[in-house]
């Protein structure tokens, strides 16, 4: 009989791990492990500009041919695209629910939630979960581009309307056209809870 001292339990936990991340990702277990390894040897930058507010930081995606961006202070994470169930019942821009870290959270499609013209329908390739103290909620994505640093005074004050009744989810306009998303605002909106007794 085979004792437990014949296994390199170390050899077939970091085996384990690799064979989830790939499934997870896609590609290669070892080439994930490399690039979190590069992202964390990548020296911080300066904190000068977190301190003083002078720049922001966001992650951007595209939605329906378009930029937006969101403050990565309200981003969990931004995922490949789960399978997605659809619910009976829901508001029209919530496009079903998935499962993160264990949990359900509802998916919300952008193109309905701020009335967006639909020039360019792709389908959405992945998910940006956002989440408060009090609410978690994902976003479709059609891409998702990276982190963006933009200055503060970049965002000029006194936008047009956007979106409609929607026009309090803008924080401002980059230079390159991106839409920064106000991450608190949307987290705040008692209007975007789902309430699973409406199925």
């Amino acid at each position: 009989m085979t004792g437990a001292q014949d296994f390199d339990w170390a050899a077939i936990a970091r085996r384990l791990e690799l064979s989830m991340l790939e499934a997870e990702h896609g590609r290669s277990g070892a080439d994930v492990l490399r690039e979190r390894s590069l992202a964390l040897a990548r020296p911080a930058p300066p904190l000068l500009d977190a301190m003083d507010g002078a720049a922001l930081e966001v992650l951007a995606f595209e939605v329906a041919g378009e930029r937006y961006a969101v403050e990565t202070r309200w981003v969990a994470q931004a995922t490949r695209m789960p399978a997605l169930t659809a619910l009976p019942g829901m508001p029209n821009h919530v496009a079903g629910i998935a499962a993160f870290r264990g949990q359900v959270v509802a998916v919300l499609d952008l193109r309905t939630l701020l009335a967006l013209p639909l020039s360019r329908l792709t389908e959405p390739a992945g998910l940006v979960i956002l989440q408060g103290r009090d609410m978690e909620f994902a976003l479709l994505a059609d891409a998702v581009t990276g982190v963006q640093r933009y200055p503060r005074a970049a965002l000029p004050p006194g936008l047009p309307a956007f979106g409609g009744r929607r026009g309090g989810y803008l924080l401002g306009v980059a230079p390159d056209q991106t839409a920064i998303l106000d991450g608190a605002a949307m987290l705040g909106d008692a209007s975007l809870v789902v309430h699973w007794d409406q199925t």
